[in-house]
């Protein structure tokens, strides 16, 4: 197997975001066959793993693949996870703001699902815009500000 630039641009910078928080997300699609997660987490687009330094075993984040021996409640399962197959990391305190998305990796069912929700949210603001000069923003949430469930990172 060769290892492809670009996983191993991307292995460096999730070490150094790794080593930078000590405690980290991982998002990874598991629906390929090519990584090995316990069989019932088999199938999730952006299944969330945590990467922590005070955790008893090695994680090994190689320029091909995250390999580690995972605990899942309570049973160990010795996973790897292909570089192409991990598409964000942030800090679990916060979201996607706070953290790296590689975009080229990112499953097509969540773009589809980000690119309908962003339809939504502008056919939200511009309802919303129409309607601003009859709103008095006090009773608006958080003040007036729109509060945001998703978020897209360029």
């Amino acid at each position: 197997m060769s290892i492809s630039f670009s996983d191993a641009v991307k292995a460096k910078q999730l070490r150094e975001f790794f080593a930078r928080h000590g405690r980290v997300f991982i998002v990874v699609n598991a629906t390929s066959e090519d990584v090995k997660v316990p069989p019932h987490l088999m199938g999730d687009p952006a299944l969330r793993l945590v990467l922590n330094q005070r955790m008893p075993q090695p994680i090994h984040i190689r320029d091909d693949a995250l390999v580690s021996d995972f605990s899942f409640g309570g049973q160990v399962f010795s996973c790897r996870i292909p570089m192409h197959a991990i598409w964000a990391v942030y800090l679990p305190e916060g979201d996607l703001d706070q953290g790296i998305v590689w975009e080229e990796d990112v499953p097509e069912i969540i773009r589809a699902a980000v690119e309908e929700a962003r339809g939504h949210e502008s056919h939200e603001e511009g309802r919303a815009d129409a309607h601003e000069a009859s709103t008095d923003d006090a009773d608006a949430p958080s003040g007036g500000r729109r509060v945001r469930h998703l978020r897209v990172i360029k």
